[in-house]
C-alpha cells in the first residue's frame, strides 16, 4: 500500500497491507493509519507536536514528554524547512527552543492507554526526518506541498520496533490535510494487531482529535 492511498477522513486502523517508512523500507508485520483535515496550516500544526511543553494540554493519550537527548544545536538552522523554522521562533521562546523535538532528538513519551488512569508506561523515541516533501495524487494538478515529521523508537530492534511518519499537506484553503502511518516491525510484533488494536486505535483518535482540536484554536487565535 502506498500512503497516497490513506483516504483522507481515515478513522485510526490497521491498514490492509504494510506501508513502507523511509528508514525501515517495506514489510513489517502491520500498519496503523487515520487522516482528517485540520483547518490550520502544517506549520502550525508541527508547532504543537514538536513542542513537548504542549502535550499536557492536548494529548491525553500522551500525556507527558521528556527530552533525553536535545537536537544538534545546528538542528533549526540546518534541519528544519525555513518556513516552519520562522513559525517555531515566533511562537516558541528563546530559552525553550533547545528542547523543540528536531532532528537528532531522543525522547520519551508517557503513553497512557486509558487516559484516565494514572498507570502508564514509557516509550524511548528519536525523531529522524523533518522535511518539505510533495504529495502526488495523481496529475499534474494534484500535486501538493507539505512537511513531514519522521520518528521511530530506540531499544530493542529485534522484538518489536516502528517507524511513524506523519504528513501535513496544505490543502490550498489556508488549512492542512493530515496523514498518519506507522509500521511494526520485529519478531513480535504481529501480536499488536490482534491484541493491541483497540487500545492503540483509541489512542490515536485521542491524539488525531486533540491536535486538531489545539491547532485550529491557535490559528483562528492568529
Amino acid at each position: 500500500m502506498q500512503p497516497t492511498e490513506i483516504p483522507l477522513g481515515q478513522a485510526p486502523d490497521f491498514a490492509a497491507e504494510t506501508i513502507a517508512t523511509p528508514e525501515y523500507g517495506p514489510g513489517g508485520s502491520s500498519t496503523a493509519i487515520f487522516s482528517t483535515a485540520i483547518a490550520a496550516a502544517p506549520a502550525v500544526c508541527l508547532g504543537v507536536i514538536l513542542d513537548p511543553s504542549t502535550y499536557p494540554a492536548w494529548n491525553k493519550w500522551i500525556q507527558r514528554v521528556v527530552v533525553e537527548t536535545p537536537a544538534p544545536a545546528s538542528a533549526m538552522d540546518e534541519a528544519v524547512p525555513v518556513a516552519l523554522a520562522q513559525h517555531l521562533t515566533s511562537c516558541v521562546a528563546a530559552a525553550d527552543r533547545p528542547g523543540l523535538l528536531l532532528p537528532g532528538a531522543k525522547f520519551c513519551f508517557e503513553v497512557h492507554m486509558d487516559p484516565e488512569s494514572a498507570s502508564s508506561r514509557n516509550t524511548s523515541l528519536e525523531l529522524t526526518r523533518l522535511e518539505e516533501f510533495v504529495r502526488d495524487d495523481g496529475g499534474s494538478s494534484d500535486k501538493k506541498k507539505g512537511i513531514r515529521v519522521v520518528w521511530k523508537t530506540q531499544g530493542d530492534p529485534w522484538h518489536v520496533r516502528a517507524e511513524r511518519v506523519q504528513e501535513f499537506v496544505e490543502d490550498g484553503h489556508g488549512g492542512c490535510e493530515y496523514y498518519n502511518y506507522e509500521t511494526f516491525h520485529g519478531l513480535l510484533a504481529w501480536a499488536i494487531r490482534p491484541f493491541m488494536a483497540g487500545p492503540l486505535s483509541n489512542g490515536l483518535r485521542l491524539w488525531m482529535e486533540g491536535l486538531k482540536k489545539e491547532a485550529e484554536a491557535r490559528a483562528a487565535a492568529q
